[in-house]
């Protein structure tokens, strides 16, 4: 009976580590999916296309929108009505761990303007990042839904 606990236990045991480590291993990738998705994004962006609730924008080279990200921090700039460049910056994070992936934004429009919060999902590649967020609201689960501004950029060059 005493050698059967043994046994037991010890085949108890080796579960409960495998399942641990595995999860820790799953963990562990998931760090690694984000913090590759973050070097990935680093550096500068520009829009290419850009959707707002289903509606095609069509000055999207007029509006010279850019996206800059370095490290945690992202600035988003753009020409908008009557000319003037609005210019956001913040903190945004990604979850690439979820499908579709996560994208969170929280900034201020500079320099004592309004705060913004953007949610949203993306895709990203090494020269293309597609965004579909949405200002206040449930976050989207698809890149093609009426609500929320659908934007496509490509990696600046220059």
């Amino acid at each position: 009976m005493h050698v059967n606990f043994l046994k037991y236990f010890a085949v108890s045991f080796i579960l409960l580590l495998t399942v641990t480590l595995a999860n820790s291993q799953e963990k562990n990738k998931g760090v690694e999916k984000v913090q590759d998705d973050m070097k990935v994004l680093q550096g500068n962006w520009i829009c290419i296309k850009q959707e707002v609730n289903g509606q095609l924008e069509l000055n999207v080279k007029k509006m010279n929108k850019r996206l800059n990200f370095d490290k945690s921090v992202m600035i988003a700039e753009w020409v908008g009505g009557g000319g003037k460049t609005r210019t956001y910056k913040g903190k945004f994070e990604l979850d690439s761990t979820t499908e579709p992936k996560k994208f969170d934004f929280i900034g201020k429009e500079d320099p004592a303007g309004a705060n913004l919060e953007w949610i949203g999902i993306y895709e990203l590649t090494e020269n293309e990042f597609i965004l579909m967020i949405v200002e206040k609201g449930i976050r989207p689960t698809e890149f093609k839904k009426p609500k929320g501004t659908y934007i496509q950029f490509k990696r600046d060059k220059d």
